[in-house]
């Protein structure tokens, strides 16, 4: 085993921030190379950086919600950099969306009533991926399939395709667009079950590799809604759910996951059980503008 050398980086968070909601608000945190311990209530996470290290990062909070440092301690086996460090923060940024600004909807949580009132203690950051395409890729993994298929999709294609840590070689980081892309469909198909998402996935990545297509552009906040959703339509894999799904992943909420889960809580809890048309369903969070994906999370997850 090669010997680690150990790291720790701090990045200061902007109040309000709740580090454990954040990470474990949704389904991201049990996907590989994610890991939750939920004793130490560490975030922990093997990553490979631009200059090919693969490094393990073990990420945590000091302090109150009102006041917050992000502790980040990485495990690595190669010297790191200055430049290692700087992008090691700005993947935690990243991910726990340390540079959103979420004031206009605590503002409108506010006035309320009591039932809204915690989401005012930093909801809404909800965990991604350090990248467009690692989000893309488990997005498609979650459609027409059970929690537990996605999951095991996901390790299928980290255990062929990922990059292992020095120190511990059953530990690998998520493939990039390159990793997959440079296999061929049929190699890359006879080391995963991904079903018909093979086709999708592999595809996706031979655009991005032959500069047909420029995912990680899709985080530019000046892009309009519906302009994304229009190029995220237009990737192999990706419909109307997986899209609203996306928008929230890269900062948009104005776009609700209108899915079975969607209808069933909406028609129990409003309606009495009973089916509405969609317009209907969806004008329950009507009220919340351009943060209506965040209100439904936050009702729903109660």
């Amino acid at each position: 085993m090669a010997a680690l050398a150990k790291t720790f980086l701090t990045i200061t968070a902007e109040a309000p921030f709740d580090f454990e909601q954040t990470v474990t608000a949704h389904g991201w945190v049990a996907l590989l190379p994610n890991h939750w311990n939920n004793q130490s209530k560490c975030l922990e996470r093997i990553q490979q950086l631009t200059d090919g290290q693969v490094v393990q990062m073990t990420i945590s909070q000091a302090g109150s919600a009102d006041s917050t440092e992000i502790i980040v301690h990485v495990n690595h086996t190669k010297s790191l950099t200055t430049d290692g460090k700087e992008e090691i923060i700005k993947i935690v940024r990243h991910m726990l969306r340390l540079d959103e600004d979420f004031s206009a909807l605590y503002a409108i949580a506010g006035k309320k009533g009591a039932y809204y009132e915690p989401m005012m203690q930093g909801f809404g950051r909800l965990l991604r991926s350090p990248t467009v395409f690692e989000d893309l890729v488990k997005t498609i993994c979650t459609t027409n399939i059970q929690w537990g298929g996605t999951k095991r999709m996901i390790k299928e294609i980290i255990d062929a395709f990922g990059h292992p840590f020095a120190a511990d070689s059953r530990q690998k980081s998520f493939p990039s667009a390159w990793d997959i892309a440079q296999k061929d469909f049929k190699t890359f198909n006879a080391k995963t079950n991904l079903g018909y998402r093979t086709d999708y996935i592999h595809l996706l990545a031979c655009r991005i590799c032959n500069g047909e297509l420029d995912v990680e552009s899709f985080l530019n906040p000046a892009i309009k809604t519906a302009d994304l959703k229009k190029k995220l339509l237009a990737i192999k894999g990706i419909g109307n759910y997986a899209a609203a799904t996306m928008l929230m992943l890269l900062g948009h909420y104005d776009a609700l996951p209108v899915d079975s889960v969607f209808r069933e809580f909406v028609f129990k809890k409003y309606f009495k059980g009973k089916s509405v048309p969609q317009a209907r369903a969806e004008k329950i969070y009507k009220g919340w503008g351009k943060w209506k994906y965040l209100a439904y999370w936050y009702d729903m997850t109660r």
